[in-house]
């Protein structure tokens, strides 16, 4: 396995990426932002609301191609998303939802494993109105995986959850992503998150959004709350304008 350091299977290079507002003046979203991904690497992307975090994953998605500048893959890029929402189709069952993009080669024991390991096996014949946010986020993360993708985009997969199942489902992606390797890239306004899942932190700017920093977490480094605390002061002492409120 290929972790941060090891030399980049997809880079990226993003010169600019604008849109035209509703008044007809340009937003510049992102520029200049520069970045390699290392395979199996799990890297996430941390900054200021607006500084173009979400824009990147979609463009990293191929969901927007209207930018100026690259990014190169070495192979066929296959691309598992969860967004913010967990955009379930609310007449198809948990098991329909899942299976619905899966990859042709998932098989029905892969399905069975997959809903094991994400505790969904007694819900499969539920609908996402019988889920609670959680478990409607875990189906989420499920679908993106039966996919088989080898990038995985997570966009703020945890937020408005209460903390108990934040920490859950925070521990269930992190052993998900060490049980079975994959090219991942998260978003987070969570500092501790990242720092608690990341191999790499990639730091943004405010608007126009930029790489102004890199924070590498060593994944055989004890991570407990008062190293992650004594993380998070350290990175904020060095990027103060990067935290809000």
């Amino acid at each position: 396995m290929q972790h941060v350091g090891a030399p980049s299977v997809i880079d990226v290079f993003i010169e600019n990426k604008s849109f035209i507002t509703s008044n007809g003046s340009v937003l510049t979203a992102l520029k200049d932002t520069q970045f390699g991904l290392a395979e199996h690497s799990f890297t996430v992307l941390f900054g200021p609301s607006g500084c173009g975090k979400t824009t990147l994953l979609r463009l990293l998605a191929g969901l927007d191609d209207d930018f100026k500048g690259s990014i190169d893959w070495p192979f066929p890029a296959k691309v598992g998303f969860v967004f913010q929402e967990p955009r379930l189709l609310p007449w198809r069952s948990v098991r329909d939802n899942v299976m619905l993009r899966a990859d042709p080669e998932f098989t029905e024991q892969d399905f069975s494993d997959l809903m094991g390991v994400m505790g969904l096996e007694e819900l499969l014949d539920h609908y996402p109105s019988e889920l609670s946010l959680g478990l409607a986020r875990r189906v989420a993360i499920a679908r993106a995986l039966a996919t088989r993708p080898n990038l995985l985009l997570l966009d703020e997969p945890f937020v408005s959850l209460d903390e108990p199942t934040a920490v859950l489902l925070r521990r269930l992606v992190r052993d998900l992503w060490v049980d079975r390797p994959i090219t991942a890239v998260m978003v987070t306004h969570d500092i501790r998150e990242a720092i608690e899942l990341g191999e790499e932190l990639l730091l943004f700017s405010k608007r126009p959004g930029r790489v102004c920093g890199r924070v590498s977490v060593a994944r055989d480094e004890k991570l407990n709350a008062q190293s992650i605390e004594a993380k998070r002061l350290a990175i904020k002492a060095e990027f103060p304008e990067l935290f809000e409120g």
